[in-house]
């Protein structure tokens, strides 16, 4: 485990939520996230960065605490976490609107309703870097729009599954 501060920016359809990994996320026991398996916390998570929930839930110390763990979680659990043991501290989560297939949309509406959304989600955590301040914006803002960038070959090729995301097609079409 990871000795150094690191900063996870959580990057929904509409909100951008910054959280400070939580050690050992994985274990972490919370009351909002009880009965949530952990393969539904992706769609959780997305519904709460969605539609402008993401800044007033980010205003509730119980919500920011679930966001924390469960994006620690997924970077955590991720191969690209050896990064962060290797120094890097700022790593960017998109979590975006998936398209649901013809044919499959009961489907997918049945994952959705197991947490109260309208839209499936789908996580992708782009490579951490190292950021000399933590506390820079404009370094941040700097740091995340390289990761944006080089992760935009991987949106390009899954264009199709994210057709329902606005985000992504507008990354696309800039």
């Amino acid at each position: 485990m990871t000795d150094h501060k690191v900063i996870i920016r959580i990057m929904g359809e509409s909100d951008i939520i910054d959280v400070e990994m939580m050690a050992n996320a994985t274990t972490a026991p919370h009351a909002l996230l009880d009965n949530v398996a952990t393969a539904d916390q992706v769609n959780l998570l997305g519904h709460w960065v969605d539609q402008d929930r993401g800044a007033d839930l980010a205003d509730d110390a119980a919500h920011l605490d679930a966001m924390t763990i469960m994006a620690s979680a997924m970077l955590q659990s991720s191969p690209l976490f050896e990064q962060v043991n290797a120094g890097a501290n700022f790593a960017l989560l998109t979590i975006l609107r998936e398209k649901w297939p013809v044919g499959s949309k009961a489907k997918f509406k049945a994952i959705a309703d197991r947490v109260k959304a309208e839209h499936t989600y789908l996580l992708h955590i782009c490579a951490p870097l190292k950021q000399d301040d933590l506390d820079d914006d404009d370094a941040l803002k700097q740091a995340e729009t390289q990761q944006l960038a080089d992760a935009l070959a991987f949106y390009k090729t899954n264009r199709r599954r994210f057709a329902n995301s606005s985000a992504v097609q507008g990354l696309i079409r800039s």
